[in-house]
């Protein structure tokens, strides 16, 4: 006879998938010292963490299964270890506090560099460079709520947030300068010329 799983949230379904696993029964997330342990102490509302933590736990299966058919003795409490330590280091979970946190310094970031690249231009066509500076802080803040906030916010683990951060910063960010430096460009042939 099936039991109706009506009364369980989706937090503790997650807490016994994880508990469940041959790995953590076989005490193999243990020795890896994977962090899974003090599951009982995360709130079961905290679905963005415990959503973390079952990808870490998938993680872990998918390098323990290839460590062991490279011959690997996953038993070994040593081989364990250094198996948790590159698990560890790959999926290292984050709070949904700490994503909407990196979007709002991401925004920030764009809304300066913007800001200061457009008050540039303001210099060089010698207008108010303020109202240049302003609009270009209007540019950057719209391009980081709706391009950047979206996809900061969505990631999970330290190593992806940071990935997301490098791109914003190469892309949007290397954008913002290329223009400030156009504008000194400008400047600079304004007045020597004109």
């Amino acid at each position: 006879m099936k039991r109706k799983l009506d009364n369980v949230n989706t937090g503790d379904l997650i807490k016994a998938d994880i508990y469940s696993r041959p790995n953590a029964t076989n005490g193999k997330y243990k020795a890896g010292q994977l962090g899974f342990d003090d599951l009982v102490m995360i709130r079961h509302d905290d679905i963005f963490f415990l959503e973390t933590m079952k990808m870490k736990a998938d993680l872990a299966d998918k390098i323990i299964a290839e460590a062991e058919s490279q011959g690997k003795d996953t038993t070994d409490l040593n081989v364990m270890k250094d198996l948790g330590e590159k698990i560890n280091t790959s999926c290292k979970p984050i709070h949904r506090s700490e994503s909407i946190m990196t979007a709002i310094s991401a925004i920030l970031m764009l809304t300066i560099a913007y800001g200061v690249a457009l008050g540039i231009w303001g210099l060089a066509l010698k207008k108010s460079i303020l109202w240049f500076g302003f609009y270009g802080g209007i540019a950057g803040f719209l391009i980081g709520l709706i391009f950047v906030a979206p996809v900061v916010t969505t990631q999970r683990t330290k190593g992806r947030i940071q990935d997301v951060m490098f791109g914003v910063g190469v892309t949007l960010g290397g954008l913002g300068t290329i223009v400030g430096v156009l504008g000194i460009v400008a400047w600079i042939i304004r007045a020597i010329f004109f």
